[in-house]
């Protein structure tokens, strides 16, 4: 045998040899993976397969009714209803009262307070709206004199304040114009809650009496408005800062802008001069055209100043026309200033108290 035929002899056997090991290496690392997931009967180890299935079969079962179980369960149940409380709290925290009035009380109240709002701070002669505002779906009590209905005095109140405060906050923030004020239509989630609210009272039905407790007494009040107001950039970050801060739980719920008029193009002569040019022919057209740009590369050529200074057209971007804004926003009440609302929270904290002490005296 040569030199050349034992070197690749030699190469060959190493090479079956590395590949052996390679397979005896692979075949331990399955062999582990499958001990890992299934488990290994001679050293008696569950695998991560059983352990799972065993976990899941144990979080499925009802909690064994221990000493220890119980007293979790009513710690987490404390701490639960504890922050629901907190939660309440902060939210209903700029909830307003609604007096008692009569209609004719109320009518002459909000023609008043309309005065007052459309005295406040404005780009309009100095007010907040024209003098011809009829303040949207209010202008049967503000500018036709009709008196409001009794059965809906409550709501109307509610509106009017959710009306005042979000003008009062729209002046605060220097916005030009308010233009309308429409009651949002909330047919659509009115609906869907009323679905949630039947599906609620029938899981409560099947609970019992103990499902039925804990569905709140008193539902929030929710009303939908869509505001229609001229503002510049920085009056409407303003305003939207404020309606997020503010103390009263108001949601944004659709927001769109856009320029009230374009500066540059009135500038330019807009549809005026479009519709100047179109009796002229396509040839003149094209001849003047011509013409035109010829002017404007001399002009251009001899300097910006010099065409300024003969009437060129210069925009400032602090005197562009108000965003023309629509607003939508929720305003919720938890009616935590209602009155019957603290009797009710103080009976129930009478009748905790009571149970408690019924129980320890057990």
């Amino acid at each position: 045998m040569n030199k050349n035929r034992v070197i690749l002899a030699a190469a060959g056997g190493v090479i079956a040899l590395a590949v052996l090991v390679m397979a005896f290496l692979t075949w331990l690392a399955y062999a582990a993976k499958v001990a890992a997931q299934e488990g290994d009967d001679e050293e008696g180890t569950d695998g991560l397969e059983t352990v799972v299935s065993r976990a899941q079969s144990l979080s499925g079962k009802p909690i064994y009714p221990c000493a220890e179980s119980v007293k979790a369960l009513k710690a987490d149940a404390e701490t639960l209803s504890a922050w629901q409380a907190e939660a309440l709290k902060f939210a209903s925290r700029g909830d307003r009262p609604i007096e008692k009035t009569t209609p004719p009380a109320f009518k002459a109240f909000i023609v008043a307070d309309a005065k007052r709002i459309a005295s406040l701070r404005g780009s309009v002669n100095g007010a907040l709206v024209k003098p011809d505002f009829a303040f949207g779906p209010f202008k049967d009590y503000v500018i036709e004199g009709k008196m409001p209905p009794e059965a809906n005095l409550v709501e109307i109140q509610r509106r009017w304040d959710d009306v005042a405060t979000i003008a009062e906050t729209l002046a605060a923030c220097g916005v030009n114009e308010l233009v309308d004020v429409a009651f949002r239509d909330d047919a659509a989630a009115k609906e869907a809650a009323e679905k949630e609210n039947a599906k609620k009272d029938r899981r409560g039905g099947r609970a019992g009496k103990k499902g039925a407790e804990k569905e709140p007494a008193v539902r929030p009040a929710a009303y939908g408005y869509t505001f229609t107001f001229l503002a510049r950039p920085p009056a409407l970050v303003k305003v939207l800062n404020a309606l997020t801060t503010c103390e009263r739980f108001t949601v944004i719920c659709g927001l769109t802008f856009d320029r009230s008029r374009d500066v540059i193009k009135d500038a330019l002569g807009g549809d005026e001069k479009k519709g100047e040019a179109q009796p002229a022919s396509s040839g003149r057209r094209h001849r003047r055209g011509a013409a035109q740009d010829a002017a404007r590369s001399s002009a251009f050529a001899a300097g910006q100043e010099d065409d300024a200074a003969k009437g060129g057209i210069v925009t400032d971007p602090l005197g562009d026309a108000p965003f023309a804004v629509t607003l939508s926003v929720t305003v919720y009440d938890f009616r935590s200033m209602e009155a019957g609302a603290g009797a009710k929270a103080e009976e129930k904290a009478e009748g905790k108290t009571d149970e408690k002490g019924k129980e320890a005296a057990r």
